[in-house]
């Protein structure tokens, strides 16, 4: 179990940085049957020029302060600064704004995995993240004590048999 933990920690820190994949929480049920809330996205980057329909970006909508995830059903412009419309599968129409990428590259997910975004949600709550490092702490800790006692001991377990094999010593 704590080897286990120790692995999701080290590829959420180390490896999906390095890999450029991000993972984002779902909010709202505007992706539905595709993803819902609750669960996590898994995204990696991809180069502006070849995004095509039927993909589902991560952005900002113009006048949004949070990222959308919803696929592309067209994309116009150049390939240098493509113009998405999307919608949300959810949705009876395309949103009522058009995505002008400025950027080289944009999130699209690839991944989702059920449930799991809660728990990204919940370590953003500076309260709760330190809930779970004590958490984490205490479960080492835990885990170091009982290997440390299940070793095997040194002394006899018979106190008969240590004293049938003291052997007498000359001075």
């Amino acid at each position: 179990m704590t080897a286990t933990l120790i692995a999701i920690i080290v590829a959420v820190t180390i490896v999906a940085p390095a890999l450029q994949v991000q993972l984002s929480p779902v909010l709202t049920g505007s992706m539905r049957p595709a993803f819902s809330p609750g669960d996590l996205l898994i995204t990696a980057p991809a180069d502006v020029g070849d995004l095509h329909a039927g993909q589902i970006a991560v952005f900002t909508p113009p006048g949004e302060n949070a990222p959308y995830a919803h696929r592309i059903t067209s994309v116009t412009g150049d390939s240098a600064h493509p113009v998405l419309t999307t919608k949300g599968d959810a949705n009876p129409a395309n949103d009522r704004w058009k995505a002008v990428l400025s950027g080289p590259k944009v999130p699209v997910v690839f991944a989702t995995v059920p449930y799991v975004g809660y728990a990204l949600l919940w370590t953003q709550s500076p309260a709760l993240r330190a809930i779970l490092v004590g958490l984490l702490g205490l479960l080492m800790t835990s885990a170091g004590i009982r290997h440390i006692l299940r070793q095997p001991s040194t002394a006899p377990s018979n106190p008969e048999q240590s004293a049938n094999t003291v052997q007498p010593t000359t001075l």
